[in-house]
């Protein structure tokens, strides 16, 4: 049900644009302690606030104060990994939508600390496949959109246990979630998901909303197509009876098309509603198309650029415990604290 467009239009950007990279030097931490580390940005009047200190902020871990050992306000010493899902079932409508320059100059470039892994579901049925894991490399990444934009194998693959379902949105977004906090690089993430946004599985969001605050992870929904199914709806909706169709047949079609209007209408609202509910945003872009894309790739690139990161050490010896992690915003009333909570296991 997802397009493969956007999948297609980010595989030539990063197929062109990163080859030109090759491998750079990521920010890594001391690997003789553990590293608890939570992002959240920090807005007002819709816009973002920086050039906050660690002094504005509190960081609790299961409601108690602990002291901030670790924070950046900008994202210069701490890797983030945007993690990159897409929904590939349904038809290709479009290719070469990207500027081969946008990840270059407006991702890369500018923030050497972020590396990108690749997921797509659908088209597989019930599977999820990761073609790669959190990478710079630019070989790694070419190859990995190519699996993506042919359905090719990718480095693992993983079964969502519901044979037979195509386009699991929700199960696949809980799994990539497990999946790529394997990483061995302490740092943050941020998972950006496109698709139509109708989900062949579960219809309710929840259990992906709890996965990604667990896991401190921001969701960022690219919702796809909707503004065409409304265009389309609306045209159907003022078009006269068909030849021959009576008032009763009319109304009859005219009222079954609105039910399921109404329906795909909540379902994209609720795949929307995950960025929200998870310190991300939703895009829903009127049109698929080159500025489109690079609209979307901008936003994240401000995102990283925005975020606020803090963390500790745990003190060593203890038997491995589950912790939730959070942040207070300290004063400036008028700002507005999103992201920060998050379980740990140390």
């Amino acid at each position: 049900m997802g397009p493969r467009s956007l999948a297609l239009a980010l595989s030539a950007v990063i197929a062109t644009a990163l080859f030109s990279f090759g491998q750079e030097d990521v920010p890594t931490f001391r690997s003789d302690a553990q590293l608890v580390l939570t992002g959240f940005h920090v807005t007002a009047k819709k816009q973002y606030v920086s050039g906050l200190t660690v002094a504005d902020f509190e960081l609790l871990v299961d409601g108690r104060p602990r002291p901030i050992t670790t924070f950046e306000g900008n994202q210069r010493g701490i890797p983030v990994e945007i993690v990159l899902l897409f929904d590939t079932s349904g038809s290709v409508t479009g290719r070469g939508l990207l500027d081969d320059k946008l990840f270059r100059d407006d991702l890369l470039a500018a923030l050497p600390g972020v590396t990108l892994s690749v997921y797509s579901f659908g088209g597989h049925g019930d599977r999820l496949t990761r073609f790669c894991g959190a990478t710079r490399d630019a070989a790694t990444l070419q190859q990995a959109f190519r699996g993506v934009v042919k359905k090719g194998p990718g480095e693992a693959g993983f079964v969502l246990g519901k044979p037979g379902k195509d386009s699991l949105i929700y199960e696949s977004i809980v799994r990539t979630l497990e999946e790529s906090s394997h990483s061995i690089t302490p740092g943050v993430r941020m998972l950006l998901v496109v698709s139509d946004g109708i989900p062949g599985g579960d219809q309710d969001p929840a259990a992906a909303v709890t996965a990604a605050q667990e896991a401190g992870v921001p969701v960022y929904p690219l919702l796809v197509g909707h503004q065409a199914r409304i265009s389309e709806f609306g045209m159907e909706s003022s078009a006269p009876p068909r030849s021959g169709e009576d008032e009763h047949a009319f109304s009859v079609r005219r009222d079954y098309r609105k039910k399921q209007f109404d329906e795909t209408e909540s379902q994209a609202a609720a795949f929307a509603s995950l960025g929200d509910a998870t310190g991300g945003r939703s895009f829903d872009p009127p049109e698929l198309n080159a500025a489109a894309a690079r609209d979307v790739i901008r936003s994240l690139a401000d995102e990283v650029r925005a975020e606020y990161v803090a963390g500790f050490a745990p003190e060593p010896g203890s038997p491995p415990a589950s912790h939730r992690i959070g942040i207070r915003l300290k004063g400036h009333k008028e700002a507005k604290l999103a992201g920060g909570g998050r379980l740990a296991v140390y």
